[in-house]
């Protein structure tokens, strides 16, 4: 009978492990992708179009779905869709129409990351 109740106990345990790993794994996995891309990516600047709240929020930062005018070295820009997190600093100031340093996936244009450390807001008139 004691038998039984360990074995319920690892069965809980390892079943909520689990489940616990596949709700954070995204989270990771996001987050490792951000740091290699803020390490390796090349630097672009990026306008951003507009901004959605995904209902995530991050070790008290809010996940803000950005869309994001990426513009080349040469002129050229595209559009790409991105997730990250959102400090609280600069918050009020990043608005549509903001711009922002971003790191670029050389292999992958569409993978981005906003550099929030190489981000300074702009002043009207400066």
């Amino acid at each position: 009978m004691a038998s039984t109740g360990i074995i319920m106990a690892i069965a809980i345990t390892l079943g909520t492990t689990l489940i616990l790993a596949l709700v954070g794994l995204p989270f990771l996995l996001g987050a490792l992708r951000g740091r290699q891309l803020l390490a390796s990516g090349l630097p672009r600047e990026a306008e951003i179009e507009y901004m959605g709240d995904t209902g995530v929020t991050v070790n008290g930062q809010p996940m803000v779905s950005f869309g994001l005018v990426v513009r080349r070295p040469e002129g050229a820009a595209y559009r790409v869709t991105h997730r990250q997190t959102l400090p609280r600093i600069p918050m009020g100031l990043i608005v549509p129409g903001a711009l922002v340093p971003v790191r670029v996936d050389p292999q992958h244009a569409d993978r981005v990351h906003i550099d929030w450390a190489a981000w300074r807001p702009a002043y009207p008139g400066a």
